[in-house]
């Protein structure tokens, strides 16, 4: 039974929108999704959704750069007969036949019944291999095989926990991109609190691997405090870690995260302020986070 239900809410939007963008500008030879959850869901057209997908794409159509993006594009046709497209739907659409392999670990077995059902509905012609099992280790033994020209897409939620061998998902990053392979991971927080211990983590950790070259986007909502919790639209904050991109993917990034920003300015959640505000964190900053409200 699959028990995923975040699918379609607002930090989906800012993960789905930079990957699409980055697929396509990357072109990777192997696609490796290390939480996958599903390849597509029916929508159920709750407030979190919304605030989500719904949102978007009503204001997308105001902003000639994000309506023609390819997220809008899948996703709007998709939404049309009441589906949300996941991760491993618009990696295959995207990367359609110019990919010699995916890859999907999952933990939960129907999920990865329904990456495969779903390949197979498209008549996806590159071969797909699931794995049922704890993405941390997988991954990590299966990396020394890998080409050089893979790309990672690694989506928990926490990326600092240790599993039961002690190692992260922060481990994963590191081990792929010092074998030069392409990076994004997504994470998130609910307090001010929790990002800035995450903020330093990832600071402090790229830097004792020796990892110079990456990119921190992060967008977080203006209703955020600093210790406690006073909504839950699916998360309060969200960021993307960005390894060996190209400038060019690092840079839309960037740019996506600020269009996001100006089309929730003025959003609202339950009757709260639903408007974002665009933080980053790199090497060059020494962890020195920028706060941008309301661009």
């Amino acid at each position: 039974m699959v028990t995923y239900t975040h699918f379609g809410k607002q930090p989906d939007v800012l993960k789905h929108l930079a990957l699409c963008e980055v697929l396509q500008i990357e072109k990777p030879q192997i696609y490796v999704e290390t939480n996958s959850a599903c390849a597509i869901y029916a929508m159920t057209h709750t407030l979190e959704q919304e605030y989500g997908i719904y949102h978007f794409l009503n204001k997308a159509n105001e902003d000639v750069t994000l309506k023609n993006s390819l997220y809008y594009q899948l996703e709007n046709e998709s939404m049309a007969n009441g589906n949300y497209l996941g991760s491993p739907a618009l990696a295959m659409k995207v990367l359609n036949n110019d990919v010699r392999e995916f890859l999907f670990f999952d933990l939960e077995k129907g999920t990865l019944d329904n990456i495969e059902l779903f390949a197979k509905r498209q008549a996806v012609t590159p071969p797909i291999r699931t794995f049922n099992c704890d993405s941390i280790d997988g991954v990590l033994k299966l990396l020394p095989s890998l080409p050089k020209s893979t790309f990672l897409h690694i989506d928990p939620y926490e990326i600092d926990k240790p599993n039961n061998n002690g190692h992260t998902y922060l481990d994963v990053l590191i081990g792929a991109t010092k074998l030069g392979m392409r990076c994004l991971l997504w994470y998130g927080f609910m307090t001010i609190n929790d990002k800035q211990v995450l903020n330093k983590s990832v600071s402090e950790k790229l830097g004792k691997a020796g990892i110079k070259d990456y990119m921190c986007s992060e967008l977080i909502m203006n209703a955020i405090k600093k210790d406690t919790v006073i909504c839950n639209p699916g998360i309060l904050g969200s960021g993307i870690l960005a390894t060996n991109l190209s400038q060019k993917s690092n840079s839309m990034i960037q740019d996506y995260s600020k269009k996001l920003v100006e089309i929730y300015r003025d959003a609202r959640y339950k009757g709260l302020d639903g408007s974002l505000y665009y933080d980053t964190i790199s090497k060059k900053q020494n962890i020195r986070i920028k706060r941008h409200p309301k661009l």
